[in-house]
C-alpha cells in the first residue's frame, strides 16, 4: 500500500514540480517541445497518407491483394523495427552526447550506426530472401494470399537497406532537435510515392501495369531516393556547424559495442512488438477471411493515432536523454510532465474521428457494407486503448531515454507475453467475435504503462544520488 502511494506521489511530482533550471540548450516549455514534435508528426502523417493510399489503390485489386499486401507489410515491418531500434539507440546515445556538449562524439555515433544499419539490412535481406517461400508455403493458410504476399515481397524487401540509412539520418536530426527536414523528406518520398503507386499499379505515366509487385516497387524506389535527399542535406546542410558528416577513418570498437549495448534491446522489443502483431494478424486469418479484411482496415486507420504518439515518443527521447546527460533531473521531471499533457492533447486532435465519425474513416478505404459497419465499431473500441498509449508512449519512452534499454526490453516482453496469452485465448480457444477480440489492445497498453510507471518510480528514487556524486 505504502509503495502504491508513493507511486500516485511520483505521478503527482512530474505533473505539479514547479523549478526549472535556465541554463539549458533544449527549453522545457510547451511551444519548444512542439516546434520539435510538429515535424516528426508531420512526417508521419505524410506517411500514413501514404499508407492509406496504398490500401486504397490495393484494395481496388481485390481481396487477395488488399489482404497479402498488408500481412507482407506487417512481416516488412518486422524487420524494418530492428532497424528503428537501431535508430533509436542512435537518438538517444547523440541526445546525451548533445546535452554533454560533445560535437565530435555525435559524428563518430552517427557514422558508426550507418555500417551497422547497412550490415544489418543486407543481412534481413538475406534471411527474407531465403525464408519468404517457406514462411508463404507452411504459415500462410489462404494460398493465393501467400503467393500474393511472396510476390510482394520479392520487390519490397531490398526497401530495408534505405529504410535503415534514412532512421540513422532522421536520429541524428531528432538527436539534436533539428527536426524540419523530416517533413520535407516525408513530403518527397509521399509525393514520389503516390506518383509510382499510380504508375506501376495501374501502367499509368508511361510506366508498365505491374499490379501488386508495382505497389512494392514503387515504396522501395521512393524509400532510395528519399534516402539519397537526405543523405545528401545531411551532408550539406550549413544550419548544423559543428555536427558535419565525415567518413571514419578508423572505427572504434569501444563505441560499435557501447551502440550496440544501448541499441539491441530496442532493436529486440521493437521486432518482438510487430512480430507478435503480425501473430495476431495470422491468428485471425486462421478464422475467417471477412474478419481479417475488417482488421487490416482498422490497422491501417490505427496508425492515424500513432502520428502524435510517435512524435512526442521521439521528443521524449532527445529531451529525456539530453538532460541525462547534463545530469539534470529537475529537467527531466518537467519534460516528462509536459510531454504527457501534449501527447493525450494531441492525440485528440488527431484521433478523435475513431470516436466521433468512425463510418467516415472507414469509407476511406472500403466500399463493403459490412465491413465498413465492423470496422467503425472497432475503430470506436479501440480509441480507448491508443489514448492510453498516449500516455503509456511518454512513460515507456523515458526508461529507454534514460538509457535502460534492457530493462525497456524487459518491459516490452512481459506485455507481449500477456498480450498472446490473452489473444490465443479469446481468437483461437473461445473464438470471439472480431470486435471483442481487439479489446486485447487494452490489456498489452496498460500492462506497458503500469511497469513503466513501477519502474521510473524506482530509478527515481537513486537519481538525485546518480547525478550529484
Amino acid at each position: 500500500m505504502l509503495n502504491c502511494l508513493n507511486i500516485v506521489i511520483f505521478l503527482y511530482e512530474i505533473f505539479f514540480e514547479k523549478s526549472f533550471h535556465p541554463s539549458i540548450m533544449l527549453k522545457v516549455d510547451k511551444k519548444s517541445i512542439i516546434q520539435i514534435a510538429i515535424p516528426i508528426m508531420l512526417g508521419t502523417f505524410i506517411q500514413n497518407i501514404v499508407m492509406i493510399t496504398d490500401a486504397i489503390l490495393v484494395n481496388k485489386l481485390g481481396t487477395v491483394a488488399f489482404d497479402a499486401a498488408n500481412n507482407a507489410g506487417l512481416l516488412y515491418l518486422v524487420f524494418f523495427m530492428l532497424n528503428k531500434g537501431l535508430g533509436d539507440g542512435t537518438q538517444i546515445q547523440i541526445a546525451n552526447e548533445f546535452g554533454k556538449n560533445k560535437p565530435f562524439a555525435i559524428n563518430r555515433t552517427l557514422n558508426h550506426s550507418f555500417v551497422i544499419q547497412m550490415t544489418l539490412s543486407i543481412v534481413f535481406i538475406g534471411i527474407l530472401f531465403l525464408l519468404i517461400p517457406l514462411f508463404t508455403q507452411n504459415f500462410v493458410a489462404n494460398k493465393p494470399i501467400g503467393e500474393a504476399m511472396e510476390t510482394f515481397l520479392n520487390y519490397r524487401m531490398y526497401g530495408l537497406i534505405f529504410a535503415g540509412i534514412q532512421v540513422s539520418i532522421m536520429s541524428f536530426f531528432i538527436g539534436i532537435g533539428k527536426t524540419k527536414i523530416i517533413i520535407y523528406a516525408s513530403l518527397f518520398l509521399a509525393v514520389l510515392n503516390i506518383f509510382l503507386d499510380f504508375g506501376l499499379i495501374f501502367g499509368r505515366f508511361g510506366l508498365p501495369e505491374m499490379g501488386l509487385a508495382g505497389a512494392a516497387l514503387a515504396s522501395t524506389i521512393s524509400e532510395a531516393a528519399t534516402c539519397l535527399l537526405l543523405f545528401y542535406y545531411l551532408i550539406k546542410s550549413k544550419h548544423l556547424k559543428g555536427f558535419e558528416f565525415t567518413w571514419v577513418k578508423q572505427f572504434e570498437s569501444s563505441r560499435f559495442k557501447q551502440l550496440i549495448k544501448l541499441s539491441y534491446p530496442l532493436m529486440i522489443g521493437g521486432f518482438l512488438s510487430i512480430a507478435v502483431w503480425f501473430v495476431f494478424f495470422s491468428m485471425i486469418e486462421q478464422g475467417s477471411a471477412f474478419n481479417l479484411e475488417v482488421s487490416h482496415v482498422v490497422r491501417n486507420l490505427f496508425f492515424i493515432s500513432f502520428i502524435p504518439i510517435f512524435g512526442f515518443g521521439a521528443t521524449t527521447r532527445t529531451y529525456v536523454s539530453y538532460f541525462h546527460g547534463k545530469k539534470n533531473p529537475i529537467q527531466i521531471k518537467k519534460s516528462i510532465k509536459q510531454m504527457l499533457i501534449l501527447s493525450v492533447v494531441f492525440y485528440l486532435l488527431f484521433f478523435h474521428g475513431a470516436i466521433l465519425y468512425p463510418h467516415l474513416l472507414v469509407r476511406l478505404i472500403s466500399d463493403n457494407p459490412l465491413v465498413i459497419e465492423k470496422s467503425a465499431e472497432i475503430l470506436q473500441l479501440v480509441f480507448g486503448s491508443m489514448l492510453i498509449f498516449s500516455v503509456v508512449a511518454i512513460l515507456y519512452n523515458s526508461v529507454s531515454a534514460l538509457g535502460k534499454t534492457f530493462h525497456a526490453m524487459l518491459i516490452e516482453i512481459v506485455s507481449i507475453l500477456i498480450y498472446l496469452i490473452f489473444s490465443y485465448q479469446v481468437i483461437l480457444v473461445y473464438q470471439w467475435d472480431i470486435f471483442y477480440i481487439w479489446t486485447v489492445e487494452y490489456i498489452y497498453f496498460l500492462v506497458t504503462g503500469i511497469l513503466s510507471v513501477i519502474y521510473l518510480w524506482h530509478y527515481y528514487k537513486k537519481m538525485n544520488r546518480y547525478y550529484y556524486e
